[in-house]
Parts: C-alpha cells; structure tokens; sequence
C-alpha cells in the first residue's frame, strides 16, 4: 500500500487550463477544505477528517495556501483516488447512508480499501464486520447465509445476494483481511470443473482472473473437502447399524429389524448419485451434503411436504446420527484454512 504522505503530491492530474467538477453532494457550506480527485472536488471538514485519519491530518497539515491552491478561496489537498471511490469513502465517513448488498459491492470494497489506505480503523471494522455476514468465520453464520440465498423451493442461488467469490479473494489481499479467505475458497471451491478451471468473472467492465497459485490452492482445498465427505460416508454411513435404543431391535420380522439399516443404506445412495446436489445447484458442497443426509432422514414431518426416501429411521436411531452430523461438520469447517492453506491467528 500507497503510504508516501511526505507532501501533498500536487502534481494535480488536472492541466492549467482544466478546471473541477464540483461534487454535487458531497459539498458543504460551511466546509473549510477542498479536495480534488481526478476531474472532482469535494468541499468538506478539515477537522472531522484529521480526527478520523492521522494519516489525512499529516497530509492536510502539508498544505500551504498559495493562491494558485485556491479553489473557491479554500486550500487544495490533491489525492490520488477515483472519485466516485472516494465519494463512497467521504459517505461512509460522514455517516451518511451507503448500500453493502451484492449489487452494491463497489461500494462496500471502495470504502473497505480507502478506509485501509488512510487508517480510518473504525470505519474498516465496520465495512470488515459487513462483509463477514457473508463471508463468516463461524459455521453458524456461514448457515445463516446459506438460508437467506437458497430459495423458498430450495434453489440455491447466491450470487443475486452474494458478490462472486473471486471478488471477495482479489479485496482480502489488497486489504489484508484474511479471515475473509477460507469461506471464500471454499465458496469457489463448490463451482463446476470447468467454471473453476476457467477461473474468472467480469464485474463492473473489468476482468478478474484466478492465478495459478490460487487456483492450485482451490483445487488442493477441494480434495481435502472430498475426501473428508467420502471418509464421512465410508465411516458413518456404509453399513450402519442400528442404535441401542433403537424401537425396532427386538422385531421377529427381518424387514422390520432392518429398517433403519434400510434407510441409511438409502440415504448412502442418494449421497453417492448426488441427486440432491443437482437438483438444488449444490453440487461439490460437502458441507451441505452431510446436513442434507440428516435433511432426508426428517423432510417428511414437514406439513405438504414429501418425503422421497423410502425408508425412515426411527427417532433414536436420527438423534444418534444428528449428534455425528454435528460434529462433523464442525470438524470439517475448523479445517477450511489449513485446507486452502490459510494461516489466520483464530477461526471458530
């Protein structure tokens, strides 16, 4: 990062004949101090940005008002940044309203980077905390998220309410946010083979690209996921036997002795034919994959809904396998940084 305030920079991008664009919000009467971005400037409040950034403060302090400084008879800090970012930063910073859904990403990585870039801590704590709605370190929160994308008929459709992966990626390096990183490749990570081989997206015009160490590390983290959900299966799943308390234990009839056998034997078929994974766009999500193997055992005791596994195990046989559900899919989500070789200080 950018970081040399020893002087105003005032190499100005603007010529000697160009003159500014006054903002056409972000203009205050009573300001005392223009700044100009690009071919914009702002009017606004010396004190207000000095107690926010000392970093700003030491830059404004540099000023010295020669006529030739003037603009609308105040000094002139010229600073290097778009002027449509630093209009969302100059929002932020003066608690106006600004907009942090998927649409409105822009907005949110503008005032994320500015706020980095000028030390404006409080403001990156917030914009921070924002963005870890969606891209959580907790595995309770990363649910949350995952029920507000999926649709009322189970259509798992995030990017109408979640920014590409690929995005979230490119502005945790440039701000060094790495507690973003590991539900962000784990996110990539769930995409087809060819979608993930191809690595990019086009947002706002521009292109973004996956590099070849990134790429490396999604597809390294994406067979560790699996192997850990065909270990689920092979353990946990395959030729799963009854629970002690199970009601059917003592049944002369094999059929009915068998029953919970039967269902987890049904349940280990849907999970390996992945059905559930393509009807409901969530296919390579062994995350969701293990929850929906306890989803099938319990969907029909929803009212108007139908069951489509042809066996149920019975009410203690479910409990004993939701408590190994839980688990391990604690387990799994405590090893998506060492996965996608991420080093973060604490993850939950």
């Amino acid at each position: 990062m950018d970081t040399d305030f020893s002087s105003n920079r005032c190499i100005s991008p603007l010529t000697d004949y160009e003159v500014p664009t006054r903002h056409t919000d972000l203009y205050f009467d009573d300001g005392n101090l223009c700044i100009v971005t690009g071919r914009q400037y702002f009017i606004v409040h010396r004190g207000l940005l000095c107690r926010h950034s000392v970093l700003l403060q030491e830059r404004i302090e540099t000023i010295k008002e020669q006529e030739e400084q003037l603009v609308e008879g105040l000094a002139v800090l010229y600073l290097d940044d778009e002027p449509a970012e630093f209009a969302h930063f100059l929002r932020a910073l003066y608690g106006l309203a600004y907009d942090t859904t998927a649409e409105a990403f822009a907005v949110t990585s503008a005032i994320l980077r500015l706020a980095t870039k000028y030390a404006v801590d409080a403001l990156r704590e917030v914009t921070l905390r924002n963005l870890s709605l969606s891209w959580p370190t907790t595995l309770h929160m990363w649910e949350a998220r995952e029920r507000a994308a999926t649709s009322p008929d189970g259509v798992y459709a995030p990017r109408p309410a979640l920014p590409h992966p690929l995005l979230i990626i490119e502005l945790s390096r440039e701000v060094d946010a790495p507690q973003l990183l590991p539900s962000a490749f784990y996110d990539l990570s769930r995409y087809l083979p060819t979608q993930l081989m191809e690595g990019h997206v086009t947002s706002n015009g521009e292109h973004h690209r996956l590099d070849i160490d990134d790429l490396c590390r999604v597809l390294r983290g994406k067979e560790q996921a699996a192997r850990f959900f065909s270990t689920f299966i092979v353990t946990e799943l395959e030729g799963r036997g009854p629970s002690q308390l199970c009601v059917h234990r003592n049944e002369l009839q094999t059929s009915r002795k068998r029953a919970c056998q039967m269902a987890y034997e049904a349940v280990t078929f849907e999970l390996i034919r992945d059905v559930n994974g393509m009807v409901n766009n969530r296919n390579s999500d062994p995350l969701f994959s293990i929850a929906e193997s306890m989803a099938m055992q319990t969907r029909g005791d929803q009212p108007g809904v139908e069951n489509k596994v042809a066996y149920r195990a019975c009410e203690a046989c479910r409990l004993e396998y939701g408590a190994i559900v839980a688990a391990a899919r604690d387990e799994f989500w405590r090893h998506l940084p060492a996965w996608f070789e991420i080093e973060l200080k604490a993850w939950a």
